[in-house]
Parts: C-alpha cells; structure tokens; sequence
C-alpha cells in the first residue's frame, strides 16, 4: 500500500509517499480502507523531530492522527462492526502517525460512525480539532451554561471547531484572530472578534470563564488577570511554561491553568456525530491536497494562516 513517511527529521521536503506493508489487524482491531486523513500541527511538530526522544530514532516513520474511511476487515473479537461501515476516529498513539496511507488498523474504541451529512473529506477534518475543543472547554475548562469564553487562535482548526462548541453548550465567545477572519467567525458563533493586531488583549477589560490559548502566545501568567475567580487558562502546547502553570495552579488560590491532552473515544466521536447531524457543528476545510502532495500540505499547516483545516484524499 501506499503511506506518507518521515525519511528524516527536518523540513517539509523529507515527506515521501512509498509502498509499505499492509497492516494486519488482530482480533481486537479493524483494518480501515483510509478515504482522508487530517494534517494537524501536531503532525508537523513530529516531523520536525520537536519530540524526536519519544517519536524514536529509527525512520522512516509513518504520519498522521485524523482518518475517514470504511471497514475493509474485521478482527475475531470485534462486535457490533461491520465490513463496508464509514467511520471516522483519531488514532490515540501520542507520537506515530499511521493515517495517511491507503489502510491503517485501530482499536473499535478509535473511531465511530461517520456522520451521515458529511463526506469523507469533511469527517476527517473533524477528529482531533474537536475532540480537542471539547475536551479542553467541557472536561479542563468545565464550561457550562452562559459563561464567557476568550478563544486565541480561532480561525484554526482546533478554534474553529470551540467557538461552535462553545456556542453549543451556551457559552459566548470571544474571538481573537486576523479581521479577515471576523464574517467567518461571527457566522460559527462568535459574539465579539478582536484583530491581535489592533488591540492587545492583555489589556482588555473584559473577564472570562475560560481563555483557551489555542495559539499558544499567551502564557498563564501575562493572562492570569483577564480571568474570574475560579477560572481557567487552557493551553494546547507542550511547553515547560505550561507544565509549571499547570502544577502551581493546583496549589496556589485563584484562577487555574490546564493543559489539554486529547483522547480519543467513541462516547465523545459520538456525540459530535450528533451535533454534525443537527446542524450544530459544521468542518471547516480550507484546502484538499491528494497524497503525493502532502509535503505542499505540511507547508500550509506551517504557515499557521490556515482557515480550519487541510486535509488529504487519499481514495476518491
């Protein structure tokens, strides 16, 4: 089969497409015919050998988290799975990638099924943004009801998928991102935009419930003050400064910072199946990119001007 692999550790250009080994399932896993995969800054950082000391030395390596696709196999011991179902899941592996290739297998707890409204290209932009929003306002945030909510980084794809998640479970948003950004932010849910360009937020009067610094430029302590008692900084980056915020927090009166660290599970896939088939949630895809190409897609995730997400096809 056909995969995306790191040849090395470095720029865009050390991606190649080659013939692998197809994977075997074993009686506890599926193997998915992969229709799209999702590219995520997560995948760029690995390739860049940022966590080289748990991503290993022995490369090639296969990338990517995000997939789509239908059941091509099914193992022994899996029930209530069928051969021809489109899913849609994240691998939960923290630093090897495996979803841009032709199959991949994973656990049934990794993926549900696709929405019925969305195409393969559209419900593999989904996985790890969303589960990453949710995860950090419901679960790290405890957003709940009409509280406020500042998202730094909105326009990506992880923020495009919080301010409607946010809007979902009732709170108002607070967007920061480029003015270019504001029709589009306003029409997912946004109550007010600011350009970081304009104003600095820092100096805002305004107080939150929840900022979510999906940008990662704002640390917990320049911010520490825009929040109520009670609230909470929530962070996607794997930075010593977040680590340090996190572990004082617990210890210390007042607001609190929390790193996100996404999982993936059937429960929460489902239940943003449901929104998607309600309307209330909706992928934003800014640009497809077919496998050969996913060098070009690495180079527009890097550009860190992406409107949602890019995604590669991988099966038409």
């Amino acid at each position: 089969m056909k995969a995306a692999l790191i040849q090395s550790y470095g720029p865009a250009d050390t991606l190649r497409v080659a013939e692998v080994a197809r994977p075997v399932p074993t009686a506890e896993e599926v193997l998915v015919r992969v229709h799209a995969a999702a590219i995520n800054p997560k995948d760029t950082f690995i390739r860049k050998g940022r966590f080289r000391p748990f991503s290993g030395r022995s490369l090639p390596i296969q990338t990517g988290f995000d997939f789509s696709g239908v059941i091509e196999e099914v193992g022994a011991s899996v029930r209530d799975v069928v051969v021809g179902q489109p899913v849609y899941g994240m691998l939960r592996e923290v630093f090897h990638g495996r979803s841009c290739a032709e199959f991949l297998t994973v656990a049934p707890n990794q993926f549900a099924n696709m929405p019925a409204n969305l195409g393969f290209v559209e419900a593999a932009a989904l996985p790890l943004a969303a589960l990453t929003a949710l995860q950090a306002l419901r679960d790290d945030g405890g957003l709940s009801g009409s509280q406020r909510v500042c998202i730094n980084g909105a326009s990506g794809g992880v923020g495009s998928m919080a301010v409607q998640i946010t809007r979902e479970l009732g709170g108002h948003v607070t967007a920061i991102s480029r003015a270019e950004n504001h029709d589009f932010l306003h029409s997912l849910g946004a109550s007010v935009c600011i350009d970081y360009r304009e104003v600095d937020i820092r100096e805002c009067d305004e107080r939150f419930d929840v900022f979510f610094d999906v940008f990662g430029n704002h640390p917990f302590r320049a911010v520490r003050h825009l929040l109520n008692p009670g609230g909470t900084w929530v962070s996607t980056v794997l930075q010593p400064h977040v680590f340090v915020s996190a572990l004082a927090s617990r210890v210390l009166p007042g607001p609190n910072a929390r790193l996100v660290v996404v999982k993936s599970n059937r429960q929460d896939l489902d239940l943003l199946r449901g929104w998607v088939e309600s309307g209330a949630l909706t992928p934003v895809v800014q640009e497809v990119f077919p496998l050969e190409r996913i060098a070009d897609a690495h180079r527009q995730q890097e550009s860190k001007h992406t409107r949602g997400k890019i995604v590669i096809r991988i099966a038409n």
